[in-house]
C-alpha cells in the first residue's frame, strides 16, 4: 500500500475509532468539550493549615478539580518535621523547606498531618479557586 504524501485534503468524512468502527470527526463542539475537560482551571487555591497539637489532624476539605495535582508545602517557619497520610498512618516524611508531596486525590480531607509540635504545618496550593 502506498501513501501519497502531498494530497490536498479537503474534508474529513469519517475516522475509525481504536476498535475500528467508523465514527465522525471531532465537531467544534466536542473540541470545546475536551478543551473544558482538560484545560486549566480559572484561578488558584492557596492555603495553609497548621495544627493545634501533636495528634493527626485533618486537611481541610478542598475539592480538587479533575486533572489537577494539589502541592501540601513544609512551611519555612516550621520548626520540625512534618508527617503526612492517612487516618491511621503518617509516615510520609516533609523535613525541610522545598519538601513537597504531590496529591491527585478528589479531596485534601483524604490526607492527614502529624507534627512534633504545635503550630508546625503545611501549605497547600493548586489550580482551581475555592
Amino acid at each position: 500500500m502506498t501513501l501519497e504524501t502531498n494530497t490536498k485534503v479537503e474534508r474529513i468524512n469519517l475516522v475509525q475509532d481504536s476498535e475500528g468502527n467508523d465514527t465522525p470527526p471531532s465537531n467544534e463542539k466536542r473540541q470545546k468539550e475536551i478543551q473544558a475537560a482538560v484545560g486549566n482551571p480559572a484561578g488558584a487555591t492557596i492555603r495553609t493549615h497548621t495544627t493545634g497539637g501533636t495528634a493527626a489532624e485533618q486537611l481541610p476539605d478542598l475539592s480538587i478539580p479533575d486533572g489537577v495535582t494539589a502541592l501540601v508545602v513544609y512551611l519555612p517557619a516550621n520548626s520540625g518535621d512534618v508527617f503526612l497520610g492517612d487516618a491511621d498512618n503518617q509516615f510520609i516524611p516533609l523535613t525541610d523547606a522545598g519538601h513537597v508531596f504531590e496529591w491527585e486525590g478528589a479531596t485534601l480531607s483524604d490526607l492527614y498531618i502529624r507534627t512534633n509540635t504545635a503550630g508546625d504545618g503545611v501549605g497547600i496550593i493548586f489550580e482551581g479557586a475555592q
